[in-house]
């Protein structure tokens, strides 16, 4: 799962707009868009314009830009590479960059594209003993963050992160078809039988929110969801500030399963988001690894922080608090 929630809207437990404190003033919505457009990639400014055109004054909603930015991310395989996930700068295609092109397409209504068709034949092409394995190890050649340094399984099994994400393209896609069942059952035995980790649990919130997963499907994996959810994610503001699940990363709309049980929270982390944002509109990234490639890292911080900027400005529109 990158570092880098896309579902329908139903009914939810608590108000979609709150009190006027937890919204961004429209001064700080101006100073976000502004840092996206002035810092950010192309991709990140294209969908911008896209997803909030009356804050930009483009007033338009064609997707095309959008699609065009993200085909410069793109491999003759269909898979995606090139720094599209910031943390991990191969230009050869990997699944989890693949994974995060298939996220950004959802967002604009993308997901039939063609371009989107391609990248799930690259998944289905790195299908590998009933997983999929997030990189590779020309990975290793290009500038990372430590944590996306490849080594080889030392055993072989189901690798909720990202298999668990990828599903969710296969059932929305009706590709592979003959082997979905199968491959759901394995998913649901590991969320029953393992305690997740934040990303593998991110993953499986992806998969449950795809509307081809019939409700019974759904129903065997909430109450694991939910038990999951109640571990790993942080509630308490002090923590906020480190690398850590708080209530917003799971709630990212106000149909969210975890909205009720989290909504005693949901204002406070709107608080702690306002008041993080920075003096040039952005918001910071709580993790760095310019340790090991200092002068790339100076460009991915950038990059992660436009897009931080974007994922909060989307984050305050979903709950009417611009």
């Amino acid at each position: 799962m990158s570092h880098l929630a896309l579902v329908q809207p139903c009914e939810a437990a608590f108000a979609l707009s709150g009190p006027a404190h937890t919204g961004l003033s429209k001064n700080a919505k101006a100073r976000a868009c502004d840092f996206i457009l002035e810092f950010g990639t192309n991709l990140q400014r294209e969908r911008l314009l896209y997803q909030f055109p009356m804050e930009t004054g483009t007033f338009s909603r064609s997707n095309q830009n959008v699609l065009a930015a993200l085909a410069h991310y793109q491999n003759a395989d269909g898979g995606f590479g090139h720094g599209l996930e910031p943390d991990l700068r191969t230009k050869r295609s990997t699944v989890i960059a693949t994974t995060v092109a298939l996220q950004i397409l959802e967002s604009v209504s993308g997901q039939t594209s063609p371009m989107a068709n391609d990248a799930i034949q690259y998944l289905i092409s790195h299908f590998h003993q009933d997983s999929w394995e997030p990189i590779h190890a020309e990975a290793n050649d290009a500038p990372h963050a430590p944590w996306w340094r490849y080594e080889a399984p030392t055993e072989q099994g189901f690798r909720a992160n990202p298999t668990a994400e990828v599903l969710r393209y296969l059932f929305n896609h009706r590709a592979m078809s003959a082997q979905l069942p199968r491959l759901l059952a394995q998913a649901v035995e590991y969320i029953k039988s393992t305690p997740l980790e934040m990303h593998e649990f991110l993953c499986f919130i992806r998969l449950y929110e795809s509307q081809a997963l019939t409700k019974p499907d759904r129903m065997d994996l909430l109450p694991y969801l939910l038990s999951n959810g109640y571990r790993l994610v942080n509630v308490e503001p002090r923590d906020w500030e480190e690398y850590c699940l708080t209530p917003l990363d799971v709630v990212t709309h106000a149909g969210s399963v975890f909205a009720e049980f989290f909504a005693d929270s949901i204002d406070t982390n709107f608080d702690f988001l306002r008041e993080q944002q920075q003096e040039d509109g952005s918001w910071c990234p709580n993790w760095s690894w310019a340790g090991q490639f200092p002068a790339t890292w100076k460009r991915a911080k950038t990059e992660i922080k436009a897009e931080l900027t974007l994922k909060n400005l989307q984050q305050f529109a979903a709950f009417k608090r611009l």
